[in-house]
């Protein structure tokens, strides 16, 4: 009986092998047909037909022909037949446009971002990502960074509850310094500009909350969590107000400023009459406390237009000031 050969499968099987075996030889730059064998869990047989296919393929040029010493893979063939070992002295897929540092360091922060997010912190081929795009550079990688915040017990303790299915009683702090007990029960967990958020149904409002965890002082699991439809909202509404009873501040600001409250904007905004830069709009806030923040983000470039809200402001920038002195004093 004729000994079976490892033809490794279906048609489409060994096209998914030698996608996956390229990019393999290309990084490891030289590996023996028995290391690149175990990488697979296949023999060396299938491994020394496939570099034989590789070595008669390549990339096309601009009229679609593949020609010997331009876009074709040239393999070190006394290697291979002396040594078994696998060398490529060209491979067209690594004549591609290199990054510089910038590039390189803009797109680790944004791989450091996702890495960040619940989902993705132990994914391993993000890891790889990262160490690539650092070693795919012209010069090196810019020194930027992405720093990631410490998110400590609390966050760990939130996510298992999440992922388990579990009720959570928290000792929660308001943005006023209101301190009370809710019970909430995991819906979502959202990271915008580094501050982690639980969207929860909140039992003790009977609606969806939306809770920063750094201002939760204490958390426990209380039980079972019902099941509620995942959120649907926007991380961007999280600015805005959640805790009835919430209030509506006119504000107005030259046009071109904008994206300086793009957190807070409504999508009703109104030109002031008789002005061709002004605009105005009403945001809506869980309290009037958070009325100092929205005054920093439009600074010189607008105003609160509420009186209530304007007065708050207005005490806010000066209590602001006071502690600065105070500050500047010792």
């Amino acid at each position: 009986m004729a000994e079976r050969r490892d033809t490794g499968g279906t048609s489409t099987d060994r096209l998914a092998f030698l996608l996956a075996l390229v990019p393999y030889l290309i990084d490891q730059v030289s590996v023996t047909v028995d290391e690149a064998a175990e990488h697979f869990g296949t023999s060396p047989e299938r491994i020394r037909r496939a570099v034989e296919l590789i070595a008669v393929s390549g990339v096309p040029d601009a009229s679609g022909s593949v020609l010997p010493g331009s876009g074709m893979f040239d393999i070190d063939w006394d290697q291979f037949e002396e040594q078994s070992i696998i060398r490529f002295r060209q491979a067209p897929l690594t004549e591609q446009p290199r990054l510089s540092g910038r590039e390189a360091a803009a797109l680790i922060a944004g791989v450091q971002t996702i890495m960040a997010l619940p989902d993705f912190a132990e994914r391993d081929d993000l890891w790889a990502l990262r160490e690539k795009l650092a070693r795919g550079t012209t010069s090196g990688v810019a020194p930027v960074a992405v720093a990631p915040a410490d998110s400590g017990e609390t966050l760990t303790e939130v996510r298992r509850a999440q992922a388990a299915g579990r009720r959570l009683a928290l000792d929660y702090v308001s943005a006023d310094g209101v301190r009370e007990e809710r019970l909430v029960d995991p819906v979502r967990l959202d990271s915008v500009d580094g501050v982690w958020y639980l969207r929860a149904w909140c039992l003790t409002r009977e609606a969806e909350r939306t809770f920063r965890v750094d201002r939760i002082a204490t958390v426990r699991s209380v039980g079972t969590a019902d099941e509620h439809p995942a959120s649907t909202a926007d991380p961007a509404s999280l600015f805005s107000g959640s805790d009835g009873g919430g209030v509506r501040v006119e504000i107005e600001l030259d046009e071109a400023a904008l994206p300086l409250v793009a957190d807070y904007l409504p999508d009703d905004i109104r030109p002031v009459d008789g002005s061709a830069a002004l605009v105005r709009a009403t945001v809506e806030l869980s309290h009037l406390a958070k009325v100092g923040r929205l005054a920093s983000r439009l600074g010189a470039a607008g105003r609160v237009v509420t009186p209530a809200a304007a007065d708050e402001a207005r005490h806010w920038a000066e209590r602001a000031i006071a502690a600065q002195h105070r500050r500047l004093d010792f």
